[in-house]
């Protein structure tokens, strides 16, 4: 409001106010019809509509009613595009040519008002009328053209968006639309009238600053060319149909036809003329009564865009808190049963409403032998669930059934997946075990009994559908083509290998391996930060002081240590012989780096930590880093080749006196798989090792020496605590 009254005219009726207008006009093609676009675009302007004019019927500062007005007749113009109808398209262009007349007027002669009584405030003025007869008259005439009455412009499009208003349903019902249309006219008569009733009519008000009189015809000459069109267009609206129809069409943009209407006054007895009757009527009669609603309209606090912007927004913030709150609450088991019972829930639903396939093969006769190894499977399964509180149980249980899955692997022809798995187990137990030390022997009783009877019930459910849904896609039909069959008849064409398991790991979805030997990369340096940080920390004087509790009565035996020394070379050409076989046979680097870090986990269980320590060379971190830098660079050298990241080729090559071997260039991928699984294994072993060796729990360190004299010999009986 505190721009120059011609900087007001320009913005709020013609150019800035209008530029998400001249948007959703350029989309209406495109959006227009939607369901999301009709109740989302109509809905709002329908509300900013009403709310807006009655808001501006109570501002009293002249250029605060127009602006408010404008926001009114914004949201009509919204509405009528948002109905998506060529008719309400073409209603919509022709109000935003009547507003910019009327309105850019209108906030003229409130510029001339302010000049010459120098004041803009409503209350303060009054018997304009023979004071500034001019400046009366060009108010008049945009008023009146404001408020919809007949022969002038705003009447006709005012008309046409209450025809629209009465083909529109919104939200299932048919009135809504025309009668928030209506009360929406209405109010916008009534601060048509206001304006120019309580500031030109009415007896002279003797509190005016100034000496009110017309100004010069370099003022009211603007806005009087602007009422002559407003004049001119609701007397001969023939004469602005092209215009209107031209832009019409740029809008619809061919979507749809041109509607056949033309601008005329009279329409014949139509529910919007009955509208509009009920509109001008209500108006006059609200501006009546406008002390005593003034009076209750300022008693209950007008609302104010801000204030409610403002409530609006703290409320979602409360919510979205109390949301967040309650759901992220760090309690591991809520986030798991808000997944599963999500979950569980999506899946029953698509269950309900759609259609299982019927069971195209017969079940498998079960024989003795799977039937025993699935018995055990489900009692350690179940045991597990009883004794989960005792740590140790738990970890030797869930070995138990690690064991028995990659048993399950090998029974159905899938040694691959048989033997990571069983390496896996290996190491994970290994580690687990380690980790034990530092944790009390049994978990602690946190959860009410209620809470652990959900969490079960919430289990079985999950557990009952997953099983529900195996035994659906296994005696369901595949007899369409899968994925697998491509891999099977693309492995040794596209990746040079038999191992299907493998030529998919390192060639076919070689760059989620990538990925994966990435983050695993990424594990093992944040347990030894986390490490570091212990080991640095306060809870470095908690475990020094930590009581020292003699489990055996020899630390590392010697059958042990003698066992592993010999192993170690043995184990060690073994992992190569995996690695080299795994792109035509079970194999490759992933389980070749778990069965090599077994060999060396051997040395620390057997030997200590001191001694195995003693005796490396390369730090595990480098290995990481070495398995992810030859993994890159052998997918970045297909890009020499033309060739998309990672993407493998292979041949056959022959060195006497050897046979004609293959050579396939995955095998560098693999070697870095192979490096960045050691690595990664070996370095969370030394963190977990550091930590035990400073808690005092390697009580001494064991070698085999005949020849006690060497410098480097260590010293058997010293301690290390």
């Amino acid at each position: 409001m505190a721009a120059p009254t011609p900087v007001s005219a320009y913005l709020h009726s013609a150019t800035m106010v209008k530029a998400g207008l001249f948007l959703m006009a350029r989309l209406w093609p495109v959006l227009s019809g939607t369901d999301a676009w009709f109740v989302i675009v109509t809905g709002t302007g329908l509300v900013t509509m009403v709310i807006a004019a009655v808001i501006a019927l109570f501002k009293n500062d002249l250029k605060a009613l127009l602006a408010f007005s404008t926001v009114s007749h914004l949201g009509l113009i919204t509405m009528l595009l948002g109905t998506g109808t060529a008719f309400g398209a073409m209603a919509a262009v022709f109000h935003i040519l009547n507003h910019a007349t009327f309105k850019a007027a209108l906030f003229m002669t409130a510029g001339i008002i302010d000049h010459e009584a120098g004041t803009r405030d409503i209350t303060r003025l009054g018997g304009l009328r023979k004071l500034m007869p001019v400046t009366f008259v060009i108010t008049a005439l945009a008023s009146l053209s404001m408020a919809g009455i007949p022969f002038f412009n705003g009447f006709l499009s005012k008309e046409m968006m209450l025809e629209e208003a009465t083909r529109t349903t919104l939200l299932g019902s048919p009135l809504l639309v025309p009668v928030l249309a209506t009360v929406g006219a209405l109010f916008s008569a009534a601060y048509a009238f206001r304006y120019l009733v309580h500031v030109f009519f009415g007896p002279k008000r003797e509190e005016n600053p100034g000496l009110p009189h017309d100004p010069g015809f370099g003022m009211w000459g603007p806005p009087a060319v602007l009422v002559a069109a407003v004049v001119v267009i609701g007397v001969a609206p023939a004469l602005a149909e092209p215009l209107v129809r031209s832009v019409t069409a740029a809008v619809l943009g061919g979507a749809a036809p041109m509607p056949g209407a033309h601008l005329r006054i009279w329409h014949g007895l139509t529910p919007a003329l009955g509208m509009s009757a009920i509109a001008v009527t209500g108006g006059a009669v609200l501006l009546m009564a406008f002390a005593p609603l003034a009076r209750a309209w300022a008693a209950a606090g007008p609302p104010a865009a801000k204030t409610i912007f403002d409530a609006i927004v703290d409320g979602l913030a409360l919510l979205s808190r109390t949301i967040t709150e309650r759901l992220h609450d760090g309690a591991l088991t809520r986030y798991a049963a808000i997944f599963s019972v999500t979950v569980v829930a999506v899946a029953g639903h698509a269950w309900a409403t759609g259609a299982a396939p019927a069971p195209a093969r017969d079940m498998l006769p079960v024989e003795p032998l799977p039937l025993a190894g699935w018995l055990l499977l489900v009692v350690a399964t179940l045991v597990l669930v009883r004794q989960h509180r005792n740590r140790f149980v738990a970890l030797v249980l869930l070995g138990v059934v690690g064991l028995m899955i990659s048993i399950g692997f090998a029974y159905l022809s899938a040694p691959d997946l048989a033997l990571t798995q069983l390496s896996v187990e290996v190491v994970t137990v290994i580690l687990l075990l380690l980790a034990l030390n530092f944790l009390p022997r049994e978990t602690p009783v946190e959860s009410p009994a209620g809470l652990r009877l959900r969490d079960g019930a919430i289990a079985a459910v999950v557990g009952l559908g997953a099983g529900a849904l195996v035994f659906t896609i296994l005696v369901g039909d595949f007899s369409a083509p899968t994925i697998s069959a491509y891999h099977l008849a693309n492995s040794y064409k596209g990746g040079g290998g038999t191992n299907v398991v493998n030529v998919i790991l390192v060639d076919f979805r070689g760059y989620d391996t990538f990925g994966e030997i990435i983050v695993l990369g990424i594990a093992a340096l944040v347990i030894y930060a986390t490490t570091e940080a212990l080991l640095s920390g306060p809870v470095r004087a908690r475990l020094l002081n930590r009581p020292v509790e003699k489990v055996a009565g020899d630390a590392h035996p010697m059958m042990m240590v003698v066992v592993t020394r010999v192993m170690m070379p043995l184990i060690l050409m073994v992992g190569v012989y995996i690695f080299l076989r795994g792109h035509n046979e079970p194999g490759g680097g992933f389980i070749a780096g778990l069965v090599v870090a077994i060999a060396v986990v051997m040395q620390y269980m057997a030997s200590g930590y001191a001694w195995a320590s003693a005796r490396q060379r390369v730090p595990y971190h480098g290995i990481i880093g070495a398995g992810v830098l030859v993994a890159g660079l052998t997918g970045i050298g297909a890009w020499f080749f033309g060739a998309p990241f990672l993407t493998s080729t292979f041949g056959y090559v022959r060195i006497p006196p050897l046979a004609e071997f293959e050579l396939a260039t995955a095998m560098g991928f693999d070697l870095g798989v192979f490096l960045c699984v050691l690595g990664a294994v070996m370095l969370s072993l030394d963190s977990f090792a550091r930590l035990a060796r400073r808690a005092g729990i390697e009580a001494s360190e064991f070698d085999i020496d005949i020849d006690p004299s060497r410098d480097d010999a260590p010293d058997t009986g010293k301690a290390e605590g």
